[in-house]
């Protein structure tokens, strides 16, 4: 989902800092929805380039908002000029000419998913790492306003990847059973590993709630990689288990963090096995990946359950569960 952020990166010591930052990634984002939504209209998508351009609005009117607390806090704008040596990696050139090429909306819409997740994941990770109350909440504000704009455009790209599934017929299936097997494995044992790693960083905090949920969703992901490859033999354990306390470690003891992550982490499965649903046509590999997707909808839900709870604003989208 997220790339992992360098977790040596010098922390955020000062208001002035975060303030420059957050101009330069809203700023980005506008420019960057803005180049997305003119993709869409240019290949007769208009429902996505407008999701897109209301959030380039949005975006622009949080550089206005940056600029009127820094005025307020500081006197003065931002200071930009060291910003680009603190931003985590967004987009790229390659993200944006492979959703043009492939004009589609799905496509165009998982570049903008994984942007927003980066920005959510820098955020919290600022927040976990900053030691003054005012800092720490400033940076919670942030990471707040994109996990609201990851979460829409989570719930676009759901609704765009069922209408492109439905529109078009179904590729010729070019993997084999134990090819699928494999990858789902190795799915399957990296959300195993990050719940593992959410699990122990919630009970040091005390967030016994979710720490049980993540028990609970790490243990059926466990059985699922058993009975996936028994033998192990598709598995690297120690690197999913790094893997997974590096990513987990971002978001410290923050749980609606932790079950955002994990809200990706399956949606990815599961839209993974829909795809292989689409083209393999065997009656036996039909049935597994139906079921496999059911079942990651099931997690999806338990997972949103109590997401929401934590953050109702993302409940208010209406997006649930992935179908």
């Amino acid at each position: 989902m997220t790339d992992l952020i360098d977790l040596h990166r010098p922390n955020l010591m000062s208001a002035d800092d975060m303030l420059a930052v957050a101009h330069a990634m809203e700023r980005e984002a506008a420019a960057r929805y803005a180049t997305l939504a003119d993709c869409m209209r240019r290949v007769d998508q208009s429902e996505t380039a407008e999701l897109l351009e209301g959030l380039a609005a949005e975006e622009r009117s949080h550089v206005d908002s940056v600029e009127r607390l820094a005025q307020r806090s500081l006197q003065r704008s931002p200071d930009v000029s060291g910003a680009s040596r603190t931003l985590p990696k967004t987009f790229t050139l390659e993200d944006e000419a492979t959703a043009a090429v492939l004009r589609s909306p799905y496509r165009t819409l998982s570049v903008a998913v994984r942007h927003e997740e980066r920005a959510f994941a820098f955020w919290t990770y600022v927040a976990a790492q900053s030691a003054d109350t005012a800092l720490r909440n400033l940076a919670e504000t942030f990471a707040r306003q994109e996990l609201i704009h990851a979460a829409k455009l989570r719930q676009a790209r759901r609704r765009a990847f069922h209408a492109e599934r439905s529109a078009k017929p179904p590729s010729p299936d070019e993997t084999t059973p134990a090819d699928r097997r494999g990858e789902a494995a190795r799915l399957e044992a990296g959300f195993a590993a990050f719940c593992v790693a959410a699990e122990q960083q919630l009970r040091s905090g005390g967030e016994s709630v979710a720490a049980d949920l993540f028990q609970s969703l790490g243990d059926e992901a466990q059985r699922a990689v058993a009975a996936l490859d028994p033998t192990g033999s598709h598995v690297d354990s120690e690197m999913e288990r790094q893997t997974a306390i590096r990513r987990s470690q971002i978001h410290g003891v923050n749980a609606a963090a932790l079950l955002f992550e994990a809200a990706g982490m399956i949606e990815d499965i599961n839209l993974r096995y829909l795809e292989w649903l689409e083209a393999v046509v065997e009656p036996a590999a039909v049935q597994d990946l139906e079921a496999r997707a059911r079942a990651t909808t099931a997690r999806l839900a338990r997972i949103n359950a109590r997401l929401y709870a934590l953050e109702p604003a993302v409940a208010a989208l209406g997006g649930s569960a992935a179908s």
